[in-house]
């Protein structure tokens, strides 16, 4: 077993375990809080889930539900009357140096927390020791701290670990909604504080976010950087966590959810793929593009018999779309982009009514 103050010394220890402890927090914080329990854009294994949740009973007192709810909140009211912790309503130096007080004063509210914390763990570890004794994790830190870098220095190191969240959150709320730049236009104010995704754990990319919250990825543009992201791909490349959803889509396009070919794409008869048009580079499919046109033509001026005319008439809109979108020919991939632009419009409008019921 370590001595007594046995992290003491020499003088960089202390200052390197609090910027572990609080990159470890924020590891929980962006993928298990944000990405997971709020947006469900990623799963994780139970093992994994457990041991982060664990992680921010011991080192911040943070209730899983509370949590979701006041970010739930925040989206359906980003920067309008509503919004718990919005600089644009309560002022940037109110949400900055106290944009904690905001967030407790709204997890205090019983009908926020019915209405907007659905889908929370509710095991009995949540409801009698996390929920139910949520500071008992945070005073046995103070003690093994005080133990570990004797009566000075721990409750130092303590304090560090205590308002590193509180101080992250203050952050990405209060200059994640005033300053830096957008790729989206958002019908909110927030804004990617800068590119590169390290310190917050790409929280930092909150327009991005804001543009497509259920992303489990912040990144969206080449030169930008989410570290969080990285995280979860090598979770998942373990066999640790499951992508539910990751964005696809450039700015640009509305910060609609779609889907854009990249450089080097293939299509399905080995044609590269346009980046910014989708359409195939081969010219000698040009010639399809007019047969197909006039073979649609003709079956829509004739009126066949009445079997195939039923026939026709079982196919929905959709279906019809569907397989027009299948076709390796020029302007079909527009249409399985519009498709699932659609789609996801349909999807979030699902999920912002079920959270408003």
């Amino acid at each position: 077993m370590p001595g007594y103050a046995v992290l003491a010394h020499p003088w960089w220890v202390p200052l390197l375990f609090v910027l572990a402890v609080g990159h470890a927090q924020n590891i929980c914080v962006t993928l298990y809080l944000h990405r997971s329990a709020t947006h469900e854009g990623v799963k994780f294994r139970p093992a994994v889930e457990h041991l982060m949740r664990l992680w921010l009973w011991l080192t911040s007192a943070a209730v899983t539900r509370e949590w979701v709810a006041v970010h739930r909140k925040h989206h359906a009211f980003a920067d309008k009357e509503g919004d718990p912790h919005s600089p644009v309503v309560a002022g940037f130096w109110g949400i900055v140096l106290g944009g904690v007080f905001f967030y407790q004063k709204a997890a205090r509210d019983p009908a926020l927390l019915e209405k907007y914390g659905g889908g929370c763990p509710d095991d009995w570890v949540e409801r009698h020791l996390y929920q139910g004794k949520r500071l008992l994790g945070i005073v046995l830190m103070f003690f093994i701290f005080v133990y570990l870098f004797g009566i000075v220095l721990g409750p130092l190191v303590w304090s560090g670990m205590a308002i590193w969240m509180p101080i992250m959150g203050n952050i990405i709320n209060g200059v994640g909604h005033a300053l830096g730049y957008r790729n989206f236009g958002t019908r909110d104010h927030s804004r990617n504080i800068y590119p590169w995704g390290i310190w917050i754990l790409g929280e930092e990319l909150h327009n991005n976010h804001h543009a497509d919250p259920r992303s489990a990825k912040f990144k969206a543009r080449w030169f930008e950087f989410d570290i969080g992201w990285i995280y979860i791909k090598i979770l998942t490349f373990l066999r640790l966590a499951r992508i539910v959803y990751a964005r696809s889509h450039r700015p640009g396009q509305d910060g609609g959810p779609g889907r854009v070919a990249t450089a080097g794409t293939r299509s399905r008869l080995g044609a590269p793929i346009n980046a910014r048009t989708g359409s195939l580079g081969v010219t000698v499919l040009k010639p399809l593009r007019l047969l197909l046109v006039a073979t649609m033509a003709a079956v829509a001026c004739t009126g066949g018999d009445g079997s195939r005319q039923a026939e026709r008439d079982t196919l929905t809109q959709r279906q019809r779309d569907s397989l027009v979108g299948e076709l390796p020919i020029p302007g079909a991939r527009g249409v399985h982009g519009a498709m699932d632009v659609a789609d996801s419009a349909k999807a979030r409008q699902r999920m912002l009514d079920s959270i408003g019921s």
